[in-house]
């Protein structure tokens, strides 16, 4: 029997709410990713160089042979190259961060480091007190570069060290472990300390977790942290700022200056800002049109936003802006309810009591409702109202359990 409760609206509900804007929408996984593409990136600069210098050197080698030995060219001349990456240079100190190609040693033969000697080689370093080498060593350990285990215990005493031989970005990266707790017990005071020197140095990761840091109190002293952060093209500080400009929160509401932040964040993959840019345009805001707004929250959903797979999910059960697909939309939603978001369990108790894209069942409505209202949700709260009002019963197990259903089926209304 269906639950009959008033105010049962499938509609379209981008939010934008406070609550999403004013946490931290920094992750460890999204710092440790970026930090394995800046290495990547950088190794091969370095490889190309390499690879540069080994052409021009074997031309040399071949224009000596033609010149005769007295051509000036000598083997094994190779020096370290002006081109080895900043990440490379440990500080000031020649060839102590990874790399592919450390040097020639003849004019036509190159060597490669392998994996355990650039360990062995940063780690020496780093005991005899090279803060370059401790930050590379501890950029390895973080991200697992070159195949090396990951160890966080490591590479927050590396950060440490590096940190407290005046590295700003090690700072804040220090900072941020001890902050969340990465590698070690959570010292939050610590962290913040750490956070304010690297962005005293105008460390742009320091400025925009130290402005995360202390955003809740002081919003006022964070906001030009933030900007500063977001211009420098820090994706955290322009998913928040973003994400403020579009509510009016400590900022004037301004539709341009939204989508400005929140196209820089969703250019780098933020989900969270891609849905809130789907929601700006599909709201008739910032000048999107419905189809570029579609495509941000499909985006949104599938990297991982609660409020993205909510809509998204929703859209594919309506049919509204996507081919109609109630099963899979009803599945899209389930996952995000799985993951605690409370909108979604109060959506997908709707889609229980309609039999929308899942079997109309009266328990699992009913369970998803009581979860959501847990939560706080109010409008969870007024259906559970009318449940008891109509003396259902509350606390049964669901038919369908609580975890993600694969294949999920059921009748369309």
């Amino acid at each position: 029997m269906k639950v009959m409760r008033i105010g049962v609206a499938l509609g379209l509900a981008l939010a934008l709410g406070v609550g999403a804007a004013a946490a931290d929408p920094q992750t460890d996984e999204a710092n440790r990713q970026r930090q394995m593409a800046s290495m990547r990136q950088e190794a091969a600069r370095a490889d190309q160089a390499s690879a540069d210098r080994s052409l021009a050197q074997q031309q040399n080698a071949a224009n000596a042979s033609r010149q005769g030995p007295n051509s000036g060219i000598s083997a094994g001349s190779g020096g370290p190259s002006s081109s080895t990456p900043g990440w490379a240079s440990g500080g000031g100190s020649a060839n102590t961060g990874p790399q592919s190609v450390v040097d020639s040693y003849t004019l036509t033969f190159w060597v490669q480091e392998s994996t355990p000697q650039m360990l062995a080689r940063l780690g020496d370093a780093a005991r005899n007190g090279d803060g370059g080498a401790a930050y590379n060593l501890a950029r390895i350990y973080y991200t697992g570069f070159e195949g090396v285990p990951r160890d966080d215990a490591a590479a927050r005493r590396l950060f440490g060290q590096a940190a407290r031989a005046g590295h700003a970005q090690s700072q804040a990266n220090y900072g941020f472990f001890l902050r969340q707790g990465i590698g070690g017990e959570i010292d939050a005071a610590e962290g913040q300390r750490w956070l304010k020197a690297a962005s005293d140095a105008g460390n742009s990761f320091g400025q925009a977790q130290y402005a995360f840091s202390i955003w809740s109190e002081q919003p006022e002293a964070a906001l030009p942290l933030l900007k500063t952060a977001a211009d420098a093209g820090e994706m955290t500080a322009q998913a928040l700022l973003g994400s403020l400009y579009a509510m009016g929160y400590t900022v004037a509401q301004d539709d341009s200056q939204a989508v400005h932040y929140l196209s820089a964040a969703a250019a780098q993959d933020e989900p969270g800002s891609q849905g809130l840019l789907a929601g700006l345009y599909l709201t008739g805001r910032g000048g999107g049109s419905e189809t570029e707004g579609y495509r941000l929250l499909k985006l949104g959903a599938e990297g991982g936003d609660a409020d993205s797979m909510r809509n998204y999910g929703l859209s594919l059960v309506q049919g509204k802006g996507y081919p109609k697909d109630a099963a899979a939309g009803a599945a899209i939603v389930r996952r995000a309810a799985v993951k605690g978001d409370a909108k979604s369990q109060m959506l997908l108790g709707d889609l229980y009591n309609e039999g929308l894209g899942v079997p109309e069942r009266e328990e699992d409505a009913i369970y998803w409702w009581n979860r959501a209202a847990e939560a706080g949700d109010a409008e969870a709260v007024e259906a559970m109202n009318a449940v008891r009002a109509g003396n259902y019963v509350v606390g049964r197990a669901p038919t369908e359990g609580v975890a993600e259903v694969a294949n999920a089926s059921g009748r369309g209304k």
